[in-house]
């Protein structure tokens, strides 16, 4: 039987669930401690009480996980499209997210860009390019990471014309084949050898 969540847990609990929404709907310069204490419905010393500062809060509530477990990756035609399909399917959860906290709030400051940045490369692109062959790996890993952001942040931030509307399985249809590209190992090219 689960152990019944007590009323700290509860406050806890609230209070990040708060700061992701403001940090996600304001990002992480205009979104105040007094206004997350409002919206988790607690005073301001409950917040500092749990959290310590505005920046220990942000870390916390911006954790998050890659949506792959990087011993299961393998690297095969349908795999890219598979991992677009779990981002967007991230990004178009609720807006009190962390990644979407995180991505809003690193447009505008740099600690949380830094963060984001720092995320992405151990919880994604590392462990993809390890599981990657050929030339280049971590560049493709870094660009395949680049263009799915790019996706998942017009088509489920961004609400961008056409794609926001898109059947899913057209966007994975359209964009499977740049994917691919980007995972499949490519011998070096010889500088010397004409195209």
């Amino acid at each position: 039987m689960p152990e019944k969540e007590t009323k700290g847990e509860r406050t806890r609990r609230r209070i990040l669930e708060a700061a992701r929404q403001e940090f996600g709907r304001q990002g992480y310069e205009r979104a105040t401690i007094r206004g997350i204490a409002a919206a988790a419905e607690c005073d301001k010393s409950s917040v500092i009480k749990y959290f310590g500062t505005k920046q220990q809060l942000f870390r916390e509530a911006v954790d998050w996980q890659a949506s792959f477990d990087a011993a299961e990756l393998r690297v095969d035609d349908r795999q890219g499209e598979e991992y677009l399909r779990a981002m967007l399917a991230d990004f178009a959860g609720p807006r009190n997210d962390p990644m979407f906290a995180l991505l809003r709030s690193a447009m505008t400051n740099e600690e949380a860009a830094q963060l984001l940045r720092e995320k992405t490369t151990t919880g994604a692109v590392d462990p993809l390019a390890e599981a990657m062959e050929g030339p280049d790996a971590r560049l493709r890993a870094a660009l395949l990471s680049a263009v799915m952001f790019g996706i998942a942040v017009q088509r489920e931030m961004l609400r961008m014309p056409y794609l926001a509307d898109a059947d899913l399985e057209d966007v994975l249809r359209l964009s499977g084949p740049m994917l691919r590209r980007l995972l499949e190992p490519r011998p070096a090219q010889d500088p010397d050898a004409t195209p």
